[in-house]
């Protein structure tokens, strides 16, 4: 009986492995075939609420592809608001990914105001002029936040992405997520609202930043194959 359970649950085991192996590389393919203009443009991650880097590992290694962009730094900020880079590729003309990792990541406003450290430091060490900012559930909060304060960094934010945001980090109703549009109506040039459809497992709300439609509707918007 112990041997018969132990090999269902190696079976089981082996067939979850399998499952998420196939999961992972049908994700990672969507993008292989969308190819984009390289620039020096930094388009740095946000995490929601608690969130960490097993938040935006998936978008992160989906987008860090050759002819889309690359993992170039991922930005540790400590409690006090302190910057360790972790530098992995030159940022250079590839569209370099950013994650940002906040020590204290359940206060929104708190990580806007370090968010504009981790910008100042970008663009005077690394002479980053131009950012894309892409957040999921508070991570979006934290993006607007930014952009509503009197003193920002010396740099333009290009696009921003706000992933199943406003107005709490829980699941979003798409009525809630669409009063988005008359917060930022005459400060942005264009306003775009896409839903993504699916089962519960590609489209739950902590699972969006897993998704490889997600993804690559993310990628033509930032940066813009055509």
């Amino acid at each position: 009986m112990h041997f018969r359970r132990f090999w269902l649950g190696l079976g089981v085991t082996a067939l979850l492995f399998g499952a998420l192996t196939a999961a992972w590389a049908n994700h990672h393919r969507a993008l292989q075939t969308l190819h984009v203009p390289q620039t020096r443009t930094a388009t740095l991650l946000l995490p929601g609420d608690g969130g960490n880097w097993l938040s935006l590992r998936s978008m992160t290694l989906t987008l860090s592809q050759p002819h889309l962009a690359t993992h170039a730094l991922t930005a540790h900020v400590a409690q006090s608001g302190r910057v360790t880079w972790e530098r992995l590729a030159p940022v250079a003309a590839n569209n370099p990914v950013i994650p940002v990792l906040f020590a204290d990541n359940t206060h929104p406003q708190r990580e806007s105001q370090q968010l504009t450290r981790v910008l100042r430091e970008l663009h005077d060490r690394d002479h980053i002029s131009r950012v894309n900012l892409v957040g999921h559930s508070s991570g979006g909060t934290i993006a607007l936040d930014y952009l509503n304060q009197a003193h920002q960094a010396p740099v333009q934010v290009t696009h921003v992405v706000c992933i199943g945001s406003l107005p709490n980090d829980g699941e979003v109703p798409v009525s809630d997520a669409a009063k988005l549009h008359a917060l930022v109506q005459g400060r942005v040039a264009s306003y775009r609202l896409r839903l993504v459809h699916g089962q519960v497992w590609q489209t739950e709300h902590s699972l969006l930043h897993e998704s490889a439609t997600v993804d690559r509707q993310i990628a033509q918007f930032l940066y813009d194959p055509s």
